[in-house]
């Protein structure tokens, strides 16, 4: 059925326009998911929902590009991109960049086709056994990976994701719906939106100090290495490819968790189980590998509580399971037992949409990385244009531009004095769900913390604690070993 002329050309312009919208600050899957979706109804029901799938998959992946070559990222999921991504730009290694970002992504692609394929009733199973308490410990799993992101500025950044967590408690209180931090002000009621902060914090503020820097992007005045050679690379670290895959399919196919936070998680937990976690932020391949594959694979996986439970994982998988009903199918065993076997066939397009955009990358890449070579002052102008371009096209509020210049200048400073930028954008991101799920879980036990000691939070909580201690230990054991050796040794030359 796939090599029929429908197929291929849904497969072709679903992709086509996925990386397209999904390089552009601000707009990502969701937006591109939403605009696209009317275009389907007149469809046959397999054609569309390949179309949207190659549109889902690309744009995810998109959003990369523009992380990497700008430090501008298109989506909410390439925020973590930049940290390694924007560096190697400088470096003249943007080619390199952008292919081991096109080739994890396909991996990771890969990882979730399976686990939706082969294992989503299991997955989507276990998934359902997790309450407020187990959300509330995978968000201070995430918190606690604050340290790791400062890059030696353990203080700072405890600093700036307290500043996050209290930017996230703008806006109507989760549990009793009362309003806080608003002076008043109807737009705060709905709280500090994510995307126009991100695009601000990251794409406005680099803009600010290209049109102060001048020259390009590239300090290696033109110098671009081969996108090949990211693709070399990124297969020269099967066990981050593997990890980091897997851990975005977990985080996919947990309901409210999706793209956000799954990229900063696995960048942050390749990060922490390097041998050189300080090259981190300055231009390491890997920290690229991980965040995109688990990104990738993320966004797969998020549409396996979807199809069988009719849970979506996100928001881009709320409008696949609209577009699913929409069509006349239903989620769940009879999405599977359907007499036309689309469940397959969407199946089969997730996969092909993976192999289609990293074709296409791989062919664009070489023209998209001069980019770098181009004056800043342009680019500076360019990137505000798409910033705010896209801050307004997130709600349509012009209120979201003022939200992103606001960061822009705060990011801005933040750069100037040296200060970590992810802790403040985690915090912001994992307030709310620490927030919520914490009250929420109290509210179910009537005020007690044991809830909080069940077996699935109790096994995160236990896991966070040995990666924060694991370190400590392991120089203790290696100082005990040496004082010993030393101790020997001199025994020895008595």
């Amino acid at each position: 059925m796939f090599l029929s002329f429908d197929y291929l050309l849904v497969l072709l312009g679903g992709t086509i326009i996925g990386i397209t919208l999904g390089a552009l600050p601000g707009l990502g899957p969701a937006f591109t998911l939403a605009l696209f979706l009317p275009v389907t109804f007149g469809m046959d029901p397999a054609v569309a929902l390949v179309f949207l799938g190659a549109l889902y998959s690309a744009s995810v992946f998109g959003g990369a590009i523009t992380a990497i070559l700008i430090n501008a990222p298109g989506t909410p999921g390439s925020v973590a991109t930049t940290f390694d991504g924007y560096p190697l730009a400088q470096q003249g290694k943007g080619g390199l960049a952008l292919g081991a970002a096109a080739t994890a992504s396909l991996i990771g692609g890969i990882f979730g086709f399976i686990a939706l394929a082969g294992l989503s009733p299991l997955i989507a199973s276990i998934a359902l056994q997790f309450n407020a308490a187990t959300y509330f410990m995978l968000a201070i799993f995430g918190l606690s990976m604050v340290a790791f992101a400062s890059q030696g500025n353990t203080l700072k950044g405890l600093m700036l994701a307290g500043l996050g967590l209290i930017i996230s408690f703008i806006g109507r209180d989760p549990v009793s719906g009362g309003l806080r931090f608003t002076f008043d002000n109807v737009y705060l009621e709905d709280g500090i939106s994510f995307v126009p902060a991100a695009i601000g914090l990251f794409a406005l503020s680099q803009a600010f100090i290209l049109l102060g820097k001048g020259g390009t992007i590239s300090k290696i005045e033109g110098t671009i290495s081969k996108v090949r050679d990211g693709m070399v690379e990124t297969f020269k670290r099967p066990v981050n490819l593997i990890r980091s895959s897997t851990l975005g399919v977990v985080l996919g196919a947990i309901p409210g968790v999706g793209i956000s936070i799954a990229n900063f998680v696995a960048y942050l937990f390749e990060q922490r189980s390097s041998k050189k976690p300080k090259s981190y932020g300055k231009g390491n391949v890997g920290g690229v590998i991980a965040p995109e594959s688990a990104n990738n694979a993320t966004s797969v996986a998020e549409l396996i509580p979807a199809i069988t439970l009719g849970l979506p994982g996100g928001a881009t998988s709320a409008i696949f399971l609209a577009a699913i009903t929409l069509h006349g199918l239903q989620p769940g065993a009879a999405f599977f037992s359907s007499d036309s076997a689309i469940s397959y066939i969407v199946f089969v397009g997730m996969l092909l949409s993976q192999i289609a955009f990293f074709v296409l990358a791989m062919i664009g890449m070489k023209y998209f990385v001069k980019v770098t070579l181009v004056p800043n002052e342009i680019l500076g102008v360019a990137i505000i244009t798409l910033a705010l371009v896209g801050s307004y096209a997130y709600q349509y509020k012009v209120t979201d531009m003022f939200i992103a210049i606001a960061f822009g200048v705060l990011g801005y400073i933040m750069v100037k004095y040296r200060y970590p930028l992810a802790p403040l954008i985690l915090g912001l991101v994992l307030g709310s769900m620490v927030e919520s799920n914490y009250r929420r879980a109290l509210l179910m036990s009537d005020g007690s913390h044991s809830i909080f000691f069940t077996p699935f939070p109790l096994t995160i909580l236990i896991v966070t604690i040995l990666i924060l201690v694991f370190p400590f230990l392991i120089k203790t054991i290696k100082k005990i070993n040496k004082k010993e050796n030393d101790y020997d040794n001199n025994q020895t030359l008595s």
